[in-house]
């Protein structure tokens, strides 16, 4: 930023007025960022001056700091550019009957498994153990002594 010298003046210009300030390398760095937007020289100053100038007086009258005073910006937020957004994902389909539009449960409920269906030659619960063997019948089990 240029050093304030005695000859300066503190009062704004007059309109119409062309006002001429040396532009340094930070002044020029900075005006090189604005300008990639497109607009030129004066439009880049006035938007720059302009978001200041309004940022000052919201402080002024939201009260955050004596009027005449520089408040200090400790954020900004910025409008998102709806064509940078991500794709939403689509939604579901509209319902096309009343068993469509019941809410389906997202996941089969949790409870105790089935019950193992036990083969045919399997024994008999709660008696002991049995052994199919070949007998005097076939297919008749034989139990062990």
């Amino acid at each position: 930023m240029a050093t304030e010298k005695r000859n300066q003046k503190t009062a704004p210009p007059k309109p119409g007025t062309r006002p001429s300030f040396r532009v340094d390398d930070q002044l020029a760095a900075d005006l090189a960022v604005v300008m990639r937007t497109g607009v030129n020289l004066s439009d880049a100053v006035r938007k720059a001056v302009g978001q200041l100038a309004g940022m000052y007086q919201t402080a002024w009258a939201e009260g955050v700091v004596a009027e005449g005073k520089a408040p200090t910006l400790l954020a900004y937020q910025l409008q998102q550019d709806p064509a940078l957004l991500p794709p939403r994902p689509t939604p579901a389909p509209a319902p096309t009957s009343a068993y469509d539009a019941r809410r389906q449960p997202s996941a089969p409920p949790v409870g105790r498994p089935a019950a193992p269906v036990a083969r045919p030659w399997a024994p008999a619960p709660g008696r002991g153990p049995q052994v199919a063997r070949s007998g005097p019948f076939p297919g008749v089990p034989v139990r062990r002594p």
